[in-house]
């Protein structure tokens, strides 16, 4: 086990010390003998004790080893202090032992919407009953934490016991990173030996374990698991009003010629929302989009359509238009389906179908914080990551989801290079940390725990869920199913970043669905818009690149090739939906990717998938 290598080495370290110290004293006190006004014998008597205690002191580090444990595990656990055997609480004297050892630091990037100090949240409250672990929370703000991070990891500044979360949903990025440096301890040993629940999850999925080992074998630190039946797999839905249907004489459409009759119809159909202006957008998208699945940009949505269904990285690193077709991976944003969708979309704008804003690369100008927004409905046609964002509940209601639409080559929609495991190292221990063995129980207790390990994701109970009839934990509704605050925090998200961290090692299963809680927020509605838009078809019919951490060569090679091809394929997106597409422009697209590197980025990424599958 690598826990018991790691500390075993440390503990050697402290035993040569402790002989030398040992030396040293001895040689001291004989050294003075002659000073002593009693003859010696009080300097034989200090020699006795010192050896004694020294010895003591070698024998217990000896046992640490023994057992894996640091030396002071080894102590806390001979004292009564510590509990290491599964049951709880795991720190059974919090005073004695903070007392002695002080509290086990945590870094945790905190939320901007969070105003509650980190160890007043009420699920840090619901921890320490339970375990008994009281964390010393560092926290620090989410704008610039990657900076802060990388910095601190660099410096070789003084560092917490553990990272609780990284902020970015790429922590394995990071510990890969700083791996051949000592700076993070490997997990694998203590999963496999202290932590039964986290093992039998891994050992129960297929993929888990492979992604988040790292490409030298070790895991670091534990992951972030989220299943919802595939919600975070694909694109929120794609909405048109069907208010505007109806006024316009149109059926919601199954092909993506009737769509766009649909489009030029809302164009051409007045004043839809009887407002008295001439205010209404036929169609809305966000070509600047980076969040949220990419449920924004509709131009991913259509790109199947034509031949060949493009995809999202979303939390995957530097995944953006790539896919396995035939085990192949391959980039899809030069495929020519990629081209008719830029034709097509030209055409929606040479026709006055595309709102103008959609070009806006700041988000307070985009549809999602504003005329979605607005008291009236504004668009005919835009997508989401949820209906929710709708907030106006008259609005809300004009608006269904589009089932997939039939393309002249194939089907619209798309699928995310992501995976329901969000983080493959959310909570990493560093190897200055005492107490591993206690992080690792910790964890433990948290996943082994649904009803915890849900509440510490979504919020506690009395902010986000109440308990029903049969003990189910749900999210308070009201009687037309939009969230009821049970605190002074009047949205979802403001009481889940207000009563828990919403990271960490935390893993919500499927299966704990209508057992232990029901679908949190609007997960309900959601996931049926998803289905409407044919989720279950896409998950089936493609094959994305699954999540796989790389070396830090290739780390640093995406680093400088990725964004430039990113930033190509967005600045021509914008010139081809504004001005056309030519042979020319295509083809001068195609040579700036080849310049950049996307040879090269598919070639690492195949490496990456073929290490993984091993």
């Amino acid at each position: 086990m690598y826990s018991k290598i790691k500390g075993g080495t440390h503990m050697k370290k402290k035993i040569v010390s402790l002989l030398i110290s040992l030396t040293m004293a001895i040689g001291l006190l004989s050294g003075c003998g002659s000073s002593s006004t009693s003859g010696g014998t009080t300097d034989a008597g200090a020699v006795s004790q010192t050896t004694d205690n020294l010895e003591e002191a070698v024998a217990a580090a000896s046992s640490a080893e023994d057992s894996g444990l640091t030396e002071e595990e080894q102590e806390a656990v001979d004292a009564g202090l510590i509990s290491l055997d599964g049951t709880l609480p795991i720190i059974k004297d919090p005073e004695a032992f903070e007392a002695k050892y002080g509290k086990i630091s945590a870094l945790i990037v905190n939320s901007a919407d969070r105003v509650v100090p980190v160890e007043d949240l009420e699920m840090c409250k619901v921890w320490f009953e339970d375990t008994g672990i009281e964390f010393e929370w560092q926290a620090i703000p989410s704008e610039g934490a990657q900076e802060k991070i990388n910095l601190m990891l660099a410096s070789g500044e003084e560092l917490p016991d553990v990272f609780w979360s990284f902020g970015d949903g790429k922590s394995g990025n990071i510990v890969v990173q700083y791996a051949d440096q000592d700076i993070f301890m490997p997990t694998e040993g203590l999963i496999n030996e202290y932590m039964p629940n986290l093992k039998k999850i891994l050992d129960d999925s297929e993929n888990y374990w492979s992604e988040i080992t790292a490409p030298d074998g070790h895991t670091y630190g534990f992951p972030y698991i989220e299943e919802m039946y595939g919600l975070v797999l694909t694109g929120g839905p794609l909405l048109i009003n069907k208010t505007w249907l109806d006024e316009v004489g149109k059926e919601v459409p199954t092909t993506v010629d009737e769509w766009v009759d649909c489009l030029k119809a809302f164009r051409d159909g007045g004043d839809l929302n009887g407002n008295g202006a001439a205010d209404e957008i036929p169609m809305a998208t966000w070509f600047g989009a980076t969040d949220t699945f990419g449920s924004y940009n509709m131009f991913y949505r259509f790109t199947g359509a034509f031949g060949c269904a493009d995809s999202y990285c979303g939390g995957n690193a530097y995944a953006d238009h790539l896919r396995l077709i035939d085990d192949k991976v391959t980039f899809t944003a030069q495929d020519e389906a990629f081209r008719k969708t830029a034709e097509f979309f030209n055409m929606l704008y040479n026709e006055g179908l595309i709102w103008n804003g959609s070009f806006e690369a700041d988000e307070s100008a985009s549809y999602k914080s504003s005329l979605i927004k607005e008291e009236v409905a504004r668009i005919g046609c835009f997508g989401t990551w949820t209906d929710q964002e709708i907030t106006n509940l008259d609005v809300h209601d004009e608006y269904v989801a589009i089932p997939r639409l039939q393309g002249e080559a194939g089907m619209t929609g798309f699928e995310n290079n992501y995976s329901e495991l969000q983080d493959s190292s959310n909570t990493a221990i560093t190897t200055s940390c005492k107490f591993p063995h206690v992080i690792a129980k910790f964890v433990d207790y948290m996943v082994g725990d649904p009803a915890i390990s849900i509440q510490s994701n979504w919020g506690a109970e009395g902010y986000n869920y109440v308990k029903d009839e049969n003990g189910i934990l749900r999210t308070p509704l009201d009687e037309q199913g939009r969230y009821q605050p049970q605190t002074e925090y009047t949205t979802f998200g403001e009481a889940r970043v207000n009563s828990t961290t919403t990271r960490g090692s935390m893993i919500v299963l499927n299966e704990y669905y209508e057992t232990v809680a029901g679908y949190a927020y609007d997960a309900v509605q959601l996931l049926e818009n998803q289905k409407t838009n044919g989720k279950d078809e896409i998950m089936e019919e493609y094959d994305t690149i699954p999540r796989v951490m790389m070396t830090t060569s290739e780390l640093s090679r995406l680093a400088q090739i990725q964004p430039t091809i990113s930033d190509i394929v967005d600045r021509y997106i914008n010139q081809w939906v504004t001005g056309g597409v030519t042979d020319d422009n295509w083809n001068a697209y195609l040579g700036e990717l080849q310049s950049a590197g996307v040879e090269e980025l598919v070639s690492i990424y195949q490496s990456a998938v073929d290490r993984s599958r091993k």
